[in-house]
């Protein structure tokens, strides 16, 4: 359920999804890209409790900034703002995906809480299908970049960020060519 790739999953649909249909792959980013925003989330869930051990450091006497009433709403509201960003960042995470059914592709892409756009177009309509790995991290986790030019009105669907871009460019291919060698012999 948390990986980059599922195939074939079971209880997975889609907005607009066809009866006929069948959900083959569901495509979203690498797990490997969460570390930067979970190590955030540490950081920042830390930082209040490190505050006590920096505020010991002033001299006494020194006037408090601060009374107690003021620390905890302080303290509750930094809670509420780490929690807020790891839910986005999780929800960003886990409901950007990319959809290949039998009959078409299906880009969702869920920004913030509030704002959702899915972009789809029909394997039909697929005229090309590239892979992109660069930089040292793309590198050496093989973690890249699918391009999918269309015939459609979106004429390029660009999803980042996915392990092993090439296999995924691979099968996107050859549902592609089984697709237009279906209909070119129909």
């Amino acid at each position: 359920m948390l990986g980059s790739l599922q195939e074939n999953p079971k209880s997975t649909s889609y907005d607009g999804r066809d009866d006929d249909e069948r959900i083959k792959y569901v495509i979203r980013k690498s797990v490997l890209l969460t570390f930067p925003w979970i190590l955030a989330t540490a950081f920042l869930f830390v930082v209040p409790i490190l505050v006590p051990l920096i505020v010991s450091q002033v001299p006494k006497g020194a006037p408090a900034i601060l009374d107690g009433g003021s620390v905890l709403i302080l303290t509750v509201l930094w809670y509420l703002f780490v929690f807020g960003f790891f839910l986005q960042n999780v929800l960003n995470w886990f409901f950007n995906v990319l959809i290949i059914t039998n009959k078409k592709i299906v880009d969702v892409d869920f920004v913030g809480i509030l704002y959702k756009n899915i972009s789809e177009t029909t394997l039909d309509n697929i005229e090309d299908v590239t892979s992109n790995v660069a930089g040292a991290i793309g590198v050496t986790f093989n973690i890249g970049a699918l391009y999918i030019q269309t015939a459609a009105e979106k004429r390029e669907f660009e999803f980042g960020g996915v392990d092993d871009p090439s296999k995924i460019r691979d099968v996107l291919s050859d549902l592609v060519a089984r697709v237009k060698n279906h209909e070119h012999n129909a």
